[in-house]
């Protein structure tokens, strides 16, 4: 089983469901099966072989979709580019993945044409765009002369479909090497553990589908729903369009929550047909939690993955999310869930040993939905799979009912004073001031403690808090060692293209000049 097969299959059931929306695009599965096989066959006749590797630079579109299982289609490798990227990074995943032609938005034009020289594979440039120029062609002038019929390229499960670039924190971006199989096993475990899709219903998706957001295109599609794609996140935009289109599903961050529930004129827009709410990219407080289930009600599933492993790994369904409940019941809405069917999820010590409910170790996980491994790196793939698990680098715990907590980032651990703090505890008591908008905990050095607790916060619109307060307030629910020993003050915390907050560009400065950003 293929992800073209899925798509053929939602094509035969809803042919005429309205499948993308994309400004004034309305198309339906029929319509954008035929898009979809007219550029594979495009690719095909400009000379790519099964295997060769595209890159896809673009906002979300209809044709970023159309991009990626066009690509597919002709057995090629998709290769998805952040839209945030620099010229350095593009140039360096162009080179690394070898990619033999590029698909982009006319957003992107003067980037790609300004490193085109460089990459000395690349000998495709395709702009999506109404004019282009030079050896430069056009999106629309291939789609209309190929045919609609489906390219002749066998393709099997084992087939590659995705080589994705990790956000390289530490050195230089691995490429993350996906097959078709992973990614339908991935597919079923969202249709199978974590989504209720109904024909008709409606999904809009602001966040960048190159990353996790993307992942509920096809179980959207599958199931005879309607996939709603804005350009970029904006709060207003997003809530016009759950109001204009009968939107069902959302699919935020937490940071993206936190805007929302911050927006002046919220109470102002019907909301009333959303029923699901899936959230993950990164940790969200248990405050932030709380007040979104008060305002949206018991909507919410969370979910966990990572680049390597897909998304949903684990999930934190809706009868999950309990306020009223117990003690147990409200410490769940501080985990990440429990695995998915097709997965393995587990705990595991520095020496390969799976440990106990309540022991801190690395999550680890083994599943058909993993990657096959870092492009052209086995020295990596197999660091990655020690004793026969994907090494997550996460660190967490789980319980006696199998629910995963997750505690921190394995590389962002602070050690002072001989104690391990992990940022993520003392970013969610931050959170919980009723000021503070976000939190980011990181160790700076420190020449008595080695380590010291640093704190970054930007406050809520039209709300103040002193340095003083908020130590104080972390004083009353930490262990003294864990508080921040400084904390400072931005009006909005870096972000990466995913809303994930960049904690090592706010740590860096404080380590210039050092080997390592540890002490």
């Amino acid at each position: 089983m293929t992800i073209i097969d899925l798509l053929e299959k939602a094509a035969h059931r809803y042919p005429d469901q309205v499948s993308i929306v994309s400004g004034e695009t309305r198309m339906t599965n029929k319509e954008l099966l035929d898009r979809i096989y007219r550029l594979g066959n495009a690719l095909v006749e400009l000379g790519l072989n099964k295997g060769d590797r595209v890159a896809v630079l673009m906002y979300n579109c209809h044709q970023i979709v159309e991009s990626f299982y066009g690509i597919a289609s002709a057995g090629l490798v998709l290769v998805p580019v952040n839209f945030r990227v620099s010229s350095p990074e593009l140039s360096y995943v162009l080179n690394d993945s070898e990619a033999k032609a590029i698909i982009f938005g006319e957003e992107f034009q003067d980037l790609v044409t300004s490193v085109l020289s460089e990459a000395g594979t690349v000998r495709t440039a395709i702009c999506v765009s109404k004019e282009v120029s030079g050896k430069i062609l056009s999106f629309e002038r291939l789609i209309a002369r190929s045919s609609p019929r489906k390219p002749e390229v066998k393709i099997s499960a084992e087939d590659l479909i995705s080589l994705r670039y990790t956000a390289g924190t530490t050195g230089k971006p691995k490429g993350v090497v996906h097959s078709h199989r992973s990614n339908v096993i991935a597919v079923y475990n969202a249709l199978m553990d974590g989504l209720d899709i109904q024909q008709g219903d409606a999904i809009a998706l602001s966040g960048p589908v190159t990353h996790a957001s993307g992942s509920m295109i096809i179980p959207h599609i599958v199931r005879g729903a309607k996939v709603v794609l804005l350009p970029k996140f904006d709060v207003t935009m997003l809530l016009e369009t759950v109001q204009k289109e009968k939107i069902t599903t959302l699919y935020l961050v937490p940071t993206m929550i936190a805007m929302i529930l911050a927006h002046p004129d919220l109470e102002k827009y019907d909301l009333s047909t959303i029923n699901t709410i899936r959230y993950g990219a990164s940790p969200i407080s248990p405050s932030l939690l709380r007040r979104a289930i008060e305002v949206f009600g018991n909507v919410f599933v969370q979910g966990y993955g990572l680049t390597e492993g897909s998304m949903p790994l684990t999930l934190l369904r809706k009868e999950d999310h309990v306020l009223d409940g117990g003690e147990n019941s409200l410490k769940r809405l501080t985990s990440i869930g429990r695995e998915v069917t097709v997965a393995k999820v587990r705990i595991m010590d520095e020496n390969g040993n799976l440990l106990p409910p309540g022991e801190i170790g690395e999550i680890v996980v083994q599943s058909e939905q993993v990657m096959e491994g870092y492009w052209r790196n086995p020295e990596a793939t197999a660091e990655a799979f020690r004793w026969g698990w994907l090494h997550t680098r996460d660190v967490g715990y789980m319980d006696e009912d199998g629910y995963i907590y997750l505690v921190d980032r394995k590389d962002d651990m602070i050690v002072t004073g001989g104690f391990n703090v992990y940022p993520k505890e003392v970013e969610d008591v931050l959170s919980a001031h009723p000021a503070v908008l976000e939190a980011a905990v990181f160790g700076v050095p420190d020449e008595k403690w080695g380590e010291a607790v640093k704190a970054v916060v930007s406050l809520k619109p039209g709300m103040q808090a002193t340095e003083e307060e908020l130590i104080e307030h972390c004083r009353k629910h930490l262990a003294g060692f864990k508080k921040p020993k400084s904390i400072e003050f931005m009006k909005e915390l870096p972000k990466n293209a995913y809303g994930k907050i960049l904690r090592r560009e706010l740590k860096a400065p404080y380590w210039k000049g050092r080997d390592r950003m540890i002490s």
